[in-house]
């Protein structure tokens, strides 16, 4: 994608993570874009192309972002309370950073369950979230992690969205305690989570 079309999809999400997908129009997106209406038109001539390229280029960000995660965990020496530290930090640091990406990301689910076009790019995007928390799981010994990391995946994006919509003071502290809890009762008996 060019830096024109990057700067159009990055508009497109500030839209829709701050007045929802239902916002996202031409002119509006021109608008944020700071581009031309026709520029925008030439590349997605209905807004319905502009919304599906809009919830591809969210997911797709947020995979790769999930991936590049994912690896530097993966690269650290492993310890499951400074894994759970680390993953409260990243999303408290990203709902304060890139809260209309994660806005976007959420209308994407949205969007997924009124639009099949959008589950195949949602799917990807699920399955890319689930990859860190199935490493750490594994290496933590939990039974069935791949199956356990697409329930912490659950329960991440219900934190997330919630905490979108009713911000708490201490967002990280209570996502530790939620993976936590979570992890503790996957594991055996004599782990503790601090």
């Amino acid at each position: 994608m060019s830096v024109e079309a990057d700067a159009q999809m990055e508009a497109a999400l500030r839209v829709i993570g701050r007045r929802g997908l239902e916002s996202l129009t031409h002119r509006a997106v021109a608008a944020e874009a700071g581009v031309s209406l026709g520029a925008v038109t030439h590349r997605h001539r209905k807004r319905d192309d502009l919304a599906a390229a809009a919830m591809a280029y969210a997911v797709g960000r947020e995979t790769a972002r999930a991936d590049a995660f994912a690896l530097r965990l993966q690269s650290e020496a492993f310890d499951l309370p400074a894994w759970i530290d680390a993953v409260a930090a990243h999303y408290a640091r990203e709902l304060e950073t890139n809260r209309d990406r994660h806005a976007a990301c959420c209308e994407a689910l949205l969007a997924a369950a009124r639009d099949p076009r959008h589950r195949p790019a949602v799917e990807a995007w699920l399955a890319a979230w689930r990859r860190a928390p199935a490493l750490a799981l594994r290496a933590a010994g939990a039974p069935e992690p791949e199956l356990r990391a697409a329930d912490l995946v659950d329960a991440m994006i219900g934190a997330v969205m919630r905490q979108l919509a009713v911000p708490a003071p201490d967002f990280a502290a209570a996502l530790q305690r939620t993976l936590a809890a979570m992890i503790g009762g996957w594991l055996s008996a004599g782990w503790r989570a601090r």
